[in-house]
């Protein structure tokens, strides 16, 4: 347990809170163990958790995975055909260019979410954090949503 920073979502974990990552795989492993409880808003958590840390999304092709996932959250009613044809877009590895990111990537970081262990309690909290995240990515939301028409026009 340490109380460092995290340099990329500016968390500072509460004293005997695990550093941001461990936070990370501890609530990841609990949607498996738990999915009855949890699993419906693990996609959101991971592209919340994902867009607020540059590494994983380095590269255009996982910016557009991450960033697309929130727009169908917040856009599209959690479409699961659409987040369907976005996977299926992107393994065709689309010729995209990856933006700049938002150097400001969400006032809400994991360090809310961590330890909610009531399941409706756990969902809104994640759902906040998702939303200061996509709010973050508020230059980019037009890109995302160029990206996802264009998964979602291909025909297959």
């Amino acid at each position: 347990m340490t109380n460092e920073i995290c340099l990329e979502c500016g968390l500072k974990p509460e004293p005997g809170q695990p550093n941001c990552q461990t936070q990370r795989d501890e609530l990841m492993a609990r949607d498996f163990e738990q999915p009855a409880l949890y699993w419906a808003f693990h996609r959101m958590a991971v592209d919340a958790y994902c867009l607020q840390h540059a590494p994983y999304v380095a590269s255009a092709k996982s910016l557009a995975a991450h960033l697309c996932g929130l727009c169908i959250a917040f856009e599209r009613g959690r479409n699961a055909g659409q987040l369907r044809q976005l996977q299926q877009w992107l393994s065709t590895n689309p010729k995209i260019e990856k933006p700049e990111l938002p150097a400001q990537r969400g006032a809400i970081t994991i360090g809310q979410v961590y330890g909610i262990s009531d399941p409706v309690q756990f969902g809104k909290a994640v759902e906040a954090w998702a939303s200061s995240v996509w709010e973050a990515y508020r230059s980019l939301q037009p890109l995302a949503r160029d990206w996802l028409s264009e998964a979602v026009a291909v025909r297959r």
